[in-house]
């Protein structure tokens, strides 16, 4: 599936450079040259190379051997920036390089070399610094090169793949011809569906693949599973919901009647232990010295001063409650 929409997205943007031309910011004629040859992306890259270029001064500054050194500078409205860029240019090679190496790494010309060049009244890229792979045409001969050698009776040298690949790449080549005009997209529709039926009526048989393939069986089970995961050393502990944190903890008990869930703030028999309270209260019985509030204690008073004897009467002299 990759490398399917791999080769999907090569179709498209072959077919964006077959069909589709940049628009051209400037009259130089470098640019009017580049833009039949790169792609389009690499282009739109080199144009602005171009335009930056126009801020640039190239001044020669020192001679060693077979090179010369230029410093360019960026000057703009009157203003000349600090940092410089140098051009090596060896007279041995007729070879140019710029000390902010963007040719040796993104294969086009940077600004600096484009002002060097101007300076030196080039208006056209040499061929020496336009690399084949941007170009548009980089492909142009390479299915020529697989096809050497191939022969459609060798199965066992060539692979079902190889073949496939071959085939797709011829393919698509006229599919981004046809593509451009609605006759040639009717033509070659009527063309695919006439050789599709040809082409079925040719024998499969004996041809189909390399032959270190037709041994191999596909297993009636997957036994090569994904992985484990493993928990990556030194990690924190894993971050809790609320919900997760109020299931783990432990319930509470309650002290009144020692069930799990609440506490003795909602406990439902609060209510009914506070009601009796209020019951025995009422049947409080004044005999001028004690109260029988129903319990087994009683608080006799000497003084004003209470002591808790074990009789269910309080003893409170003229103490009321």
């Amino acid at each position: 599936m990759a490398l399917r929409h791999q080769r999907h997205e090569e179709l498209v943007a072959n077919h964006i450079d077959i069909s589709e031309q940049p628009r051209l910011t400037s009259k130089f004629q470098m640019d009017n040259q580049m833009v039949h040859v790169y792609t389009k992306k690499i282009f739109l890259l080199f144009q602005k190379e171009v335009d930056q270029s126009h801020f640039y001064v190239c001044t020669k500054i020192s001679t060693s051997g077979d090179s010369k050194i230029y410093v360019v500078e960026r000057r703009e409205h009157g203003k000349t920036f600090d940092r410089v860029r140098h051009i090596t240019y060896y007279t041995e090679t007729d070879f140019i390089s710029c000390s902010c190496r963007t040719f040796e790494f993104n294969g086009y010309p940077c600004r600096h070399m484009i002002s060097y060049l101007r300076k030196k009244q080039v208006l056209l890229l040499p061929d020496k610094y336009i690399l084949r792979r941007w170009t548009k045409n980089a492909k142009l001969g390479y299915p020529d090169d697989l096809t050497e050698g191939f022969s459609t009776d060798d199965s066992s040298s060539t692979s079902l793949m190889a073949r496939h690949g071959l085939l797709s790449h011829k393919a698509s080549l006229i599919v981004d011809e046809a593509a451009l005009t609605d006759e040639r997209s009717t033509f070659l529709i009527g063309e695919f569906e006439s050789l599709h039926l040809r082409v079925k009526e040719i024998s499969t048989t004996g041809n189909i693949g390399s032959s270190r393939y037709k041994s191999i069986t596909r297993p009636d089970s997957v036994t090569i599973q994904d992985p484990s995961a493993v928990r990556a050393k030194g990690c924190g502990k894993r971050l809790k919901s609320g919900k997760e944190k109020s299931i783990s903890k432990q319930n509470r008990q309650c002290r009144i009647c020692g069930q799990h869930g609440h506490d003795k703030r909602t406990c439902p028999q609060r209510n009914e232990m506070t009601n009796t309270d209020v019951d025995q209260r009422d049947n409080v019985q004044y005999d001028g010295t004690q109260f029988d509030r129903g319990d087994d204690r009683t608080f006799t008073s000497h003084d004003g001063t209470f002591t808790s004897q074990a009789s269910s009467h309080y003893d409170v002299g003229n103490w009321f409650f």
